[in-house]
């Protein structure tokens, strides 16, 4: 009994002293933001086309890698709230990396005249500017335009955001109430 007492003890404090070295990295979150407007008074997100632009060349829909919700904020301290993707325990993704948002489980919800793709959509890492996660517009919708993907993926994070569990939150950004619904 004494013998595995110091066993536990010894593998504690070898475990602690690799994580403070860095050998060892306690799991976390790798998440990705989106800078969207809300209603001041409520603190609602504004899920339309205009808070999720599909837009660029080739079209897609941004996102941004930031170490932590603090950092996110101080990147971009002008925004009112983000929606926040969780892309699970990603380590050090490379430009090409690509992770799953949402799954088949959960309904896109949007308007089938935009023609809208099912989840999981993928979202890739270009890094390019830096930090910079993007779902392209195929993945969004069948549709050849970027005014319908950018409803559907209005949509969409708004059904992922008021799905539990689903890897999306809305977070405070200058506005202290931000939420969903």
């Amino acid at each position: 009994m004494h013998i595995t007492k110091l066993r536990c003890r010894v593998l504690a404090a070898m475990l602690t002293v690799l994580v403070s070295l860095g050998a060892i990295s306690p799991a976390h979150a790798y998440s990705v933001y989106r800078r969207v407007t809300a209603d001041a008074m409520t603190g609602t997100v504004v899920w339309t086309a205009a808070n999720f632009g599909v837009s660029g060349d080739p079209p897609t829909l941004s996102f941004f890698y930031y170490q932590d919700d603090d950092a996110a904020r101080a990147a971009m301290p002008a925004a009112q709230c983000f929606v926040k993707v969780d892309l699970g325990d990603l380590v050090d993704p490379q430009p090409g990396a690509q992770a799953a948002v949402g799954n088949a489980n959960i309904p896109v919800n949007a308007n089938p005249a935009d023609q809208p793709r099912p989840f999981p959509w993928m979202i890739g890492f270009d890094n390019n500017p830096p930090g910079h996660w993007s779902i392209a517009r195929p993945e969004i919708t069948n549709a050849v335009t970027n005014n319908p993907a950018s409803r559907v993926a209005a949509a969409g994070f708004l059904s992922l955001a008021t799905t539990v569990n689903s890897g999306v939150t809305v977070i405070n950004g200058i506005l202290p109430n931000c939420r969903a619904q």
